[in-house]
C-alpha cells in the first residue's frame, strides 16, 4: 500500500510538473504570437507611411510640372508624358482614370509616347527626326489650350481633394 501511495504521489508530481511546463510553453507561444503581431503591424504602418510619402512626392512633382506647363515653361507634349506617367504611378486603391479625367493629356500621351527621346533620338535619321518633330508640333498645336487648362487644374493636385 505504501508503494502505491508513493507511486501515486510521484505520478501527481510528474503530472503537475508536465502541466506547469505545458502552461509555460503556452505562455511563450502566446507571447511569441503577440510579438509577431506587433512586428507585422509595425511593418504595415511603415509600408503605409512609405507609400504615403511616395504619393506625396509624386503629387508635388505633378503640381510642379503642371505649374510649369500652365506658365508655358514646359512644352505640352513633354508635360503630357510626364504628368500621365506620374498620375498612373500613384499607389491608390482606385487608380486615376487619366483618359476620363484628363482627356487632352491622355490623347497627347498616346500620340507621342512611341516617339524617340533622349538617346533614342541620336539613332534616328535626321529626315525622320524632323518629320516626327513636325508631327509632334501639329499635335501640340491641336491640344495646347486643352492641356494648359488641364495643367491649371493639376496645379493644386492633391489626393485628398479627389
Amino acid at each position: 500500500m505504501q508503494f502505491d501511495l508513493l507511486l501515486a504521489t510521484v505520478a501527481v508530481v510528474v503530472i503537475l510538473g508536465l502541466a506547469f511546463y505545458a502552461g509555460a510553453l503556452m505562455h511563450r507561444i502566446k507571447a511569441h504570437k503577440t510579438l509577431n503581431l506587433k512586428r507585422e503591424e509595425q511593418k504595415q504602418a511603415e509600408t503605409a507611411l512609405k507609400k504615403q510619402q511616395r504619393n506625396n512626392d509624386i503629387c508635388e512633382s505633378i503640381r510642379c510640372i503642371a505649374r510649369a506647363t500652365a506658365q508655358k515653361q514646359c512644352n505640352v507634349s513633354e508635360a503630357a508624358i510626364r504628368l500621365t506617367v506620374l498620375l498612373e504611378t500613384l499607389l491608390l486603391e482606385q487608380a486615376i482614370d487619366t483618359e476620363k479625367d484628363y482627356p487632352a493629356l491622355s490623347e497627347m500621351f498616346s500620340k507621342v509616347k512611341e516617339m524617340p527621346t533622349h538617346e533614342q533620338r541620336k539613332t534616328v535619321p535626321l529626315k525622320a527626326l524632323k518629320k516626327l518633330d513636325r508631327q509632334r508640333q501639329v499635335f501640340e498645336a491641336q491640344l495646347e489650350h486643352k492641356i494648359i487648362a488641364e495643367a491649371a487644374q493639376l496645379e493644386n493636385f492633391s489626393l485628398y481633394n479627389q
